[in-house]
């Protein structure tokens, strides 16, 4: 199922990663669970603002404006999370899933987890995309437990899919410049298939 790292036919060799059987249905599951989460938070800030407006007393309205506002960046950054998803399709349909032992590890003073995955071009050089948010990552739960390896997507140059080996739920990890058109595109250090596969993602890159 999953490709090397750094074989001989390149760091891309093998079939892309929607062509297994396992990745569709994790990609839908995800999908089915992150519109859950979305709705769920939108339906939880109703029902508090319904709470502090019509039952609690007016000194708790400042405590309750600060849960709202936890709450609802908590929908909004699920919402980004979901809006994610056919970008991710985008990625799953490019790139072969590739094995990476040690790819994700926590990190205890930012109390996060954190992505460290080869460059295609420069394997010895290691590369750190990001996971947005900032509150209840699922990724800082498994990296704090510890886990062997991971699978993952992509080019961590620009943007990655990222899971457990199975694969189990999906994960979108990214830099932040790799889609916003405020920054400059990337231009050195891509070989020409890194560079015909980030375009196909939609990732910016110069000619």
């Amino acid at each position: 199922m999953y490709a090397k790292q750094g074989g001989l036919e390149g760091p891309f060799a093998g079939p892309v990663a929607w062509e297994d059987p396992g990745t569709p249905a994790a990609w839908s599951r995800s999908v089915a669970g992150q519109t859950a989460k979305f709705v769920g938070w939108w339906a939880l800030w109703w029902g508090v603002l319904y709470v502090t407006v019509v039952v609690l007393p007016e000194w708790a309205a400042i405590p309750a404006a600060l849960v709202l506002c936890v709450i609802a960046y908590n929908a909004v950054m699920s919402g980004d999370r979901l809006g994610k998803f056919r970008r991710m399709r985008r990625i799953l349909m490019t790139y072969p899933w590739l094995r990476q032992p040690g790819g994700v590890q926590y990190d205890p003073r930012g109390r996060k987890a954190q992505f460290r995955l080869p460059d295609p071009d420069k394997p010895e050089k290691s590369v750190s995309p990001k996971l947005s948010g900032l509150f209840l990552r699922p990724w800082d739960r498994i990296a704090r437990k510890g886990v062997d390896g991971i699978v993952y997507a992509g080019d961590p140059r620009f943007a990655c899919v990222i899971a457990e080996p199975g694969p189990r739920s999906l994960s979108y990890v990214s830099q932040p410049t790799a889609y916003n058109r405020r920054t400059s595109p990337r231009r050195k250090g891509l070989s020409p298939e890194a560079r015909r596969r980030a375009r196909a993602i939609g990732a910016r890159v110069t000619d």
